[in-house]
């Protein structure tokens, strides 16, 4: 007679997903989307850069093919070599109101 055989498991492998907000180079907080638009220039798309918590609001032609975490690294750059102008925007007290109940425009 024998021993039952015991059951063999794999090893959990962890998914690394690309992350969708970034940290801001501007007040540190992890606050920072970029949201991509299409372009009537073919081959390119515009990049919308926003911080939540300082209000940092940047603009960038990008080519098609970049993705988010390809914009973040192209933003930095420019950031720190002071190559793209970058707005500061606050929100107003009904935007945020907005945003709280859920309703958008």
């Amino acid at each position: 007679m024998g021993r039952r055989r015991k059951k063999y498991r794999k090893p959990i492998r962890k998914v690394r997903k690309i992350p969708k907000i970034f940290q801001c180079p501007n007040c540190g907080s992890k606050t920072l989307t970029i949201r991509l638009e299409k372009l009537n220039i073919p081959g390119y798309k515009k990049a919308i850069i926003t911080c939540g918590t300082c209000g940092l609001h940047a603009e960038m032609q990008v080519p098609e093919l970049y993705g988010p975490l390809d914009v973040y690294a192209k933003f930095i750059d420019a950031f720190e070599e002071g190559n793209i102008e970058v707005e500061f925007r606050k929100k107003s007290e009904e935007e945020e109101v907005g945003e709280i109940v859920g309703e958008s425009e």
